[in-house]
């Protein structure tokens, strides 16, 4: 997974919907010895009826992988021409399009929102924080019928993080925690992805830092690398949590990777 979609919740390349994975898990089952055929199946299906069925199942799970990977790929080029059109436009003028025009309300322009509005905070917070509105405003209009309820959460989340970041870096530090606030409820409509609570919480260090609240920011911090650790994920290797008293600042610091 690239570090665009891991960051910022995207659209899953690798990774099937609950509901597929529920089904194929489902006929998986229904074929297991340990449970019971009907009273008028005495006998297991012959070897070759049941490999039949497991191929079918797998075929199918692969065909919506597939197609979930062709159209990550038609909604990413959908949006890089679709915000050619609005960036030259008035944040503003830009929010009202996209709550308005049904063509911009997919995953696509989300991500790209998301991703420009983390790759500016630093720089211009401010326009961090308009882009970071209007990614909310897409996560908000997606469909659930095409994404899937949680997952859709697990988009608002990530909308809602790169906000408070951007508030953050702006010195709206009560707009910060009211965003990462809302991330958090939103976490838990979610899919429950690991990696996903993870990439929150290291999100979160950084303010909790910024607003003196220490102890928090370290039992984020080991929490969020336990779990990384536990998913493989090295990310976090090397990072430190230092007081201002100390004589350097309250930001956490890694060699290679920057959060926040």
């Amino acid at each position: 997974m690239d570090e665009r979609t891991r960051l910022q919740g995207g659209l899953p390349d690798l990774e099937l919907s609950r509901q597929d994975a529920r089904e194929v898990v489902r006929k998986m089952l229904a074929l297991s010895p340990r449970r019971p055929f009907p009273p008028n199946r005495r006998q297991r299906l012959p070897a070759e009826d049941e490999t039949s069925c497991y191929d079918e199942a797998f075929q199918k799970a692969e065909l919506r992988l597939a197609e979930t990977q062709e159209r990550t790929r038609r909604e990413r080029q959908l949006a890089d021409i679709q915000w050619l059109s609005l960036e030259n436009h008035p944040p503003g003028r830009r929010l009202v399009m996209v709550l308005n025009d049904e063509r911009l309300h997919h995953w696509g322009l989300y991500d790209l929102l998301v991703t420009l509005s983390r790759q500016v905070a630093p720089d211009d917070p401010i326009a961090a924080v308009n882009l970071a509105v209007l990614a909310l405003a897409v996560a908000e209009r997606l469909d659930p019928k095409v994404y899937g309820q949680e997952r859709v959460a697990d988009f608002r989340t990530f909308a809602l993080a790169a906000l408070g970041d951007a508030r953050r870096h702006a010195g709206d530090l009560a707009g910060a925690r009211l965003a990462f606030s809302q991330a958090r409820i939103n976490l838990e409509m979610g899919t429950g992805d690991l990696l996903e609570e993870a990439t929150l919480l290291s999100s979160l260090v950084n303010l909790l830092c910024d607003l003196g609240e220490y102890k928090k920011a370290g039992e984020s911090l080991e929490r969020a690398s336990t779990l990384y650790r536990r998913l493989g994920d090295s990310s976090l290797e090397g990072v430190s949590l230092h007081r201002p008293e100390e004589g350097l600042t309250g930001e956490i610091r890694k060699r290679d990777i920057k959060l926040g």
